[in-house]
């Protein structure tokens, strides 16, 4: 070992670098980084000090995700262009990524502000009779995207994951975000639906923005009577009717189609005993 050269142990080479002692090893072992100096009696490794300069550099790429491959060749032929044509790819990537996981992370929110107000209604039922869970709210106006179809014999028991499925489609189709639950309207005359009629059904999702095209519209602004139903889908007509008589006795009456948002959906949980839908009566005050 020349006095003139400093040289500096793994251990200590882990420490002034921050990387681990395992990791220097393996760099030595696949050869990115070989110790410059072992000592023939003991076999301790010492790297020179310009080997440091080029850990510094191996640690940066690899806290970016960069390969060990690609690391290698950049190390190897000292080349800077080929460095930032690597980084500008790997920076491409991460941006990437991070869009993905931006999505993701919108859709958990989205799935877990639904799943507590599910959590909600189902601790009110445990303490409370159903029919407090009607009541007089202003409908917020949200953007959606729809369709609307004639389904014939109908059935309101059934639940149709191919209208889901569209929806969310055709959101995708014009690049956008889906930003809330699932919304049925019936455009027929009250509980219409429930006898085997043909249905005037429009199905609609809330999104981010509105687009031109007949699909696109607002819904709510409006104000109305809600029941949240808990359980079977086939069972809520029982709940239609609650709604209805107490809006009756509230002294409104029925001002517009009546829809139902599904609040937690078969394809939230399999439970149908834990399936949560809010049903919105559109209302004005009796004689006006």
């Amino acid at each position: 070992m020349s006095e003139q050269t400093k040289y500096y142990s793994i251990g200590k080479a882990s420490s002034i670098c921050d990387v681990p002692i395992k990791t220097l090893r393996y760099y030595d072992q696949i050869g990115l980084l070989v110790p410059q100096y072992r000592k023939a009696d003991s076999g301790y490794r010492y790297y020179e000090h310009t080997q440091l300069l080029t850990l510094h550099i191996i640690r940066k790429l690899r806290l970016l995700g960069i390969s060990l491959k690609d690391i290698q060749q950049i190390i190897s032929n000292c080349d800077c262009a080929a460095m930032e044509r690597c980084v500008v790819s790997r920076m491409n990537q991460i941006s990437q990524n991070i869009q993905e996981m931006q999505e993701q992370l919108s859709i958990g929110e989205k799935l877990l502000q639904r799943l507590k107000t599910g959590n909600i209604f189902l601790q009110i039922k445990e303490k409370q009779d159903q029919n407090d869970l009607i009541q007089i709210e202003k409908i917020p106006v949200s953007n959606v995207i729809s369709t609307r179809k004639i389904k014939l014999n109908y059935q309101n028991s059934d639940v149709s994951i191919d209208r889901w499925s569209e929806l969310i489609e055709l959101a995708k189709k014009h690049n956008l975000k889906t930003t809330g639950s699932i919304i049925l309207t019936y455009h027929n005359k009250p509980l219409e639906q429930f006898y085997n009629k043909d249905c005037d059904l429009e199905s609609c999702i809330q999104v981010e923005e509105l687009k031109t095209g007949n699909e696109f519209k607002q819904f709510g602004g409006f104000l109305a009577a809600t029941a949240i139903h808990i359980g079977k889908n086939e069972e809520i007509i029982q709940t239609h009717v609650k709604a209805i008589r107490w809006l009756k006795q509230q002294g409104y009456m029925i001002d517009g189609p009546i829809s139902e948002e599904y609040i937690v959906s078969p394809i939230d949980v399999s439970d149908e005993d834990q399936h949560i839908t809010k049903i919105i009566i559109p209302i004005k005050k009796a004689g006006k």
